[in-house]
């Protein structure tokens, strides 16, 4: 069967290769990954402000800035992910996994 004109020029019409659905699942992982460090964030911001508030001990403004900043290098390189392909794509999904891995031992099982 005979590729269709757009088919042929448009390259948005080929057909993904596993290749590609393989890169797309990681990438569509560490996005994940790095949203929920970041409601991790979020809710621990939370907890901070209603713990004082009910006068008893939070998890602290250094355990709560650590998850905030931890975030948003997972989200920059989950963007990084994203946005490239080859290379710089893998460097940005490890990247993402290291961090969230590395954020979760040193604040909660360490």
């Amino acid at each position: 069967m005979r590729a269709t004109t757009a088919q042929r020029e448009w390259p948005m019409y080929r057909q993904p290769s596993r290749r590609d659905a393989v890169a797309r699942f990681w990438r569509d992982v560490a996005g994940a990954v790095a949203a929920g460090l970041t409601l991790l964030a979020a809710g621990l911001f939370g907890v901070l402000m209603f713990a004082h508030e009910l006068g008893v001990q939070g998890p602290g403004a250094q355990v709560a800035a650590g998850h905030a900043a931890a975030a948003m290098f997972a989200i920059a390189f989950a963007i990084l992910a994203d946005r490239t392909r080859g290379r710089p794509a893998v460097v940005g999904v490890i990247a993402v996994f290291v961090i969230t891995a590395a954020t979760l031992w040193w604040y909660w099982l360490r």
